[in-house]
C-alpha cells in the first residue's frame, strides 16, 4: 500500500510530480507514479492500493482524467480520495464539480499536499489547508493561496519514483529546473496568470542559488550517470549574471553535453560563445509567427524577425543545433500568414521547426480574446486536440483549416528542400490526404528531432523509442515538447 499514487499523461519525467514526492518522502510517506490509459491506472490502483489518486492536469487531457477518476470513485467509493493539481484544476477550478473528484490542488502542490496526507494520517480535518479546494458534504470549500515556496529548501526531485518505467527511468537524459515561471507576458502562455494568482503574496518567477542547482547537477551526475541534461526553463538566461555564474560552475564540475531553451532578443555573442564553453549541445527558442503584427501584436512577443535571424546567426558561428517552436491557427490567423511562419524558418534554418497548433487555453489573455471575438465559443481544449498537433476548435471552424494543418504538416519538408515549396503549395495542400501526412511528421519529428534528445544513446535504443512512441502516442502529449507551454 502507498500513500498516494500519481498520474500523469506523459512519458517523460514529470518535475512537479517529482518535487511533490521528494517532499512527501522526506516526511515518511510513499509514492509511486504510473502513465498512460485508464486501464493502466485501474491496474496499478489495485496492485499498490493508494490512499490518494493524485491526476497531474493539463487542459485537453483533462478529459481522460475525469473520467478515470469517475470510474475509481465507482469502483471504490470513499477508500480513495481523488485529488487533482497542474494547470487546468488551477484556472478552471470549476472541475471540482465533477464526479469522481474529491479535491483540487491550485498553484504549487508541495506543502499542500503534504499537509493533506498528514491530515489524513493524523485522523484530522483537511477541508481548511491552502491551495486546496475541497468538497465538504453537500457543499464546496475553497481555501486561499500560499505564498510561493522558497525553491532552495525544497529538496532535489525523487527521480527514483520512475524506477519501474523503464522508458522513462533509463534515458539518458535528465531534466532539471533553476527556477519557476517567466518576467514575460506572452498572451498565448499561462505564466501571466500564475503571476496574477500570486499577486500579493510574492513573486511566482523566482531562481534557485546557483550552489544549490550545482548540488542537485553533481548529485544526478554521479547517482545517475546521465548522458545529457536538459534545463527546462522556458527562459534559461533570463538573469545574465545567474547564467554566466551557473554556466560557468557547470564547465567546471559537470562537463556534459546539456540543451536549455533561451529567448532570442536575450542572446548574445558572449552568452553563446560561453554556451559552447560549458558543453550545450542544442538551443531552443520560440518564433511563434513568420507574422510581425501577429508576433508582436496578436501573441505580445515583442521580438523582431532581425533578433530572431542574429540569434540563430550567432548559434550557428559557434555550430550549436538550434531548433524553433511555431504554431498555427491562431486567432483570425489565415493561410498566408502561416506561409510567412513557413519562410522565416527556411531563412533561419533550424534542425527542426516545431509546429503546433494553437488552443484556448484558460486564463490566457489570447483565448479570453478569441472567446470575446466569437472566434471559438468555449476556452477549452477538446479531448481530440490534446495532443496540440491534430486540430483545434477555430480550425474546425474555418475555411482554410484542413490546409493550414496539412501546411504544418509539410512545413519541415519545405525548410530543408525548398524545391518542395512549389509541389505542397501546388498539390499537396488540396489533396486530403490528412492520415498520411500526419505520419509523415511524426516519423521526420521523431529521426529530426526526439532521437537528438537523448544524447549519447546507442541507435538500437532509438529505434525502440521510436517504436515506443508510435505505440503510446497518445500519450506523449504535444509530442513531447521538452516545455509545455500551461505548465
Amino acid at each position: 500500500m502507498v500513500d498516494i499514487l500519481f498520474v500523469q499523461d506523459y512519458f517523460e519525467r514529470m518535475i512537479g510530480i517529482m518535487q511533490i514526492s521528494a517532499v512527501l518522502k522526506q516526511h515518511g510517506f510513499t509514492t509511486d507514479v504510473v502513465v498512460g490509459s485508464r486501464d493502466a491506472v485501474l491496474k496499478k490502483t489495485r496492485q499498490v492500493k493508494p490512499k490518494i489518486i493524485g491526476f497531474y492536469c493539463t487542459t485537453g487531457f483533462h478529459h481522460r482524467a475525469l473520467s478515470t477518476a469517475a470510474e475509481l470513485k465507482r469502483r471504490h467509493g470513499d477508500g480513495i480520495l481523488t485529488v487533482m493539481g497542474g494547470p487546468h484544476p488551477t484556472f478552471v477550478p470549476s472541475v471540482l464539480e465533477a464526479d469522481g473528484v474529491d479535491i483540487i490542488c491550485r498553484g504549487e502542490g508541495e506543502y499542500a499536499m503534504l499537509e493533506l496526507l498528514q491530515a489524513l494520517h493524523g485522523g484530522d480535518d483537511y477541508c481548511a489547508i491552502q491551495n486546496l479546494h475541497v468538497k465538504k458534504g453537500d457543499g464546496l470549500q475553497r481555501n486561499g493561496i500560499r505564498p510561493p515556496c522558497d525553491l532552495d529548501a525544497l529538496p532535489f526531485p525523487d527521480r527514483d519514483i520512475y524506477r519501474n518505467i523503464d522508458f522513462i527511468y533509463n534515458q539518458g537524459r535528465q531534466e532539471v529546473m533553476v527556477g519557476r515561471g517567466c518576467p514575460f507576458h506572452c498572451s498565448f502562455c499561462a505564466n501571466q496568470a500564475f503571476t496574477e494568482l500570486y499577486d500579493g503574496l510574492g513573486s511566482y518567477h523566482r531562481l534557485r542559488t546557483v550552489s544549490h542547482v550545482m548540488d542537485e547537477l553533481v548529485e544526478i551526475k554521479q547517482k545517475y550517470r546521465p548522458s545529457c541534461f536538459f534545463f527546462h526553463d522556458d527562459n534559461f538566461a533570463v538573469q545574465k549574471d545567474f547564467c554566466s555564474e551557473l554556466l560557468a560552475a557547470y564547465g567546471k564540475k559537470i562537463a556534459i553535453p546539456f540543451a536549455c531553451l533561451l529567448r532570442a532578443d536575450l542572446v548574445t555573442f558572449q552568452l553563446v560563445k560561453l554556451l559552447k564553453e560549458s558543453g550545450c549541445y542544442a538551443v531552443y527558442f520560440g518564433i511563434e509567427s513568420g507574422d510581425r503584427h501577429l508576433r508582436q501584436q496578436l501573441l505580445r512577443k515583442e521580438i523582431s524577425d532581425e533578433e530572431i535571424c542574429h540569434c540563430a546567426n550567432l548559434l550557428r558561428q559557434q555550430k550549436i543545433p538550434y531548433f524553433t517552436f511555431n504554431m498555427v491557427g491562431l486567432p483570425g490567423e489565415r493561410l498566408a500568414e502561416v506561409w510567412k511562419t513557413v519562410e522565416l524558418n527556411t531563412r533561419v534554418q533550424p534542425a527542426w521547426a516545431w509546429f503546433s497548433i494553437y488552443q484556448t487555453l484558460p486564463k490566457t489573455e489570447l483565448a479570453e480574446r478569441a472567446f470575446k471575438q466569437e472566434i471559438v465559443d468555449a476556452i477549452d481544449v477538446a479531448a481530440a486536440d490534446a495532443n496540440f498537433h491534430e486540430s483545434s476548435t477555430a480550425l474546425r471552424q474555418q475555411g482554410d483549416g484542413r490546409k493550414i494543418i496539412r501546411l504544418k504538416n509539410w512545413a519541415n519538408v519545405m525548410i530543408k528542400l525548398r524545391i518542395a515549396t512549389l509541389v505542397v503549395k501546388k498539390i499537396f495542400l488540396h489533396l486530403p490526404l490528412d492520415a498520411a501526412y500526419s505520419w509523415m511528421d511524426r516519423i521526420l519529428y521523431y529521426f529530426s528531432y526526439y532521437a537528438r534528445l537523448d544524447v549519447g544513446a546507442s541507435w538500437l535504443r532509438k529505434i525502440r523509442s521510436a517504436f515506443f512512441l508510435i505505440r503510446h502516442s497518445d500519450a506523449f502529449g504535444s509530442h513531447s515538447k521538452p516545455a509545455k507551454r500551461q505548465s
